[in-house]
């Protein structure tokens, strides 16, 4: 198949049916990677819905990085390959989901089968937002997936 041709059906695929979309699903609060987006779906509606997958690309990311101090450059044991391999073993394509209800300010954030995070929109204003808190990731998350509620609560 041409180059030409698979442009053409990548954007058939692209206009029919939910959002398919690229870059970064945000995991990552300090020491982490992120994922990637492979999906959004009703933007700022009460059903709005990313879905995402860990590619190598992301891990390799993550291991270039080192903020755990894993490789050899940053004082650790393995090579960055290896701690690319070291991952994908038990993270590459886990799936990653973020849903949203705009109207109610309500997130909730799945990696595989286990429920990653949770929260509810406005903060209160001694809410932990620190890298520690696990906040910044969902805070990300609902920007992308409630642009239009951003404003309302005072998430900018």
């Amino acid at each position: 198949m041409r180059w030409i041709d698979l442009a053409i059906v990548a954007a058939s695929v692209l206009a029919s049916g939910p959002s398919w979309a690229a870059g970064d699903f945000p995991l990552a609060s300090c020491k982490g990677w992120n994922g990637t987006v492979v999906e959004r779906d009703g933007i700022d509606t009460a059903r709005a819905l990313m879905r995402g997958i860990v590619t190598k690309a992301d891990l390799q990311e993550y291991c270039e990085r080192d903020p755990g101090g894993e490789t050899k450059e940053f004082g650790g044991k393995l090579t960055k390959p290896q701690c690319v391999a070291r991952y994908l073993r038990t993270e590459s394509r886990t799936a990653l989901t973020a849903e949203a209800n705009c109207r109610t300010g309500t997130i909730s954030y799945r990696s595989g089968e286990r429920q990653a995070g949770k929260t509810r929109f406005p903060l209160g204003p001694d809410a932990d937002t620190s890298c520690a808190s696990g906040m910044p990731p969902l805070i990300a998350q609902f920007k992308m997936l409630c642009p239009a509620a951003v404003k309302r609560f005072r998430l900018e």
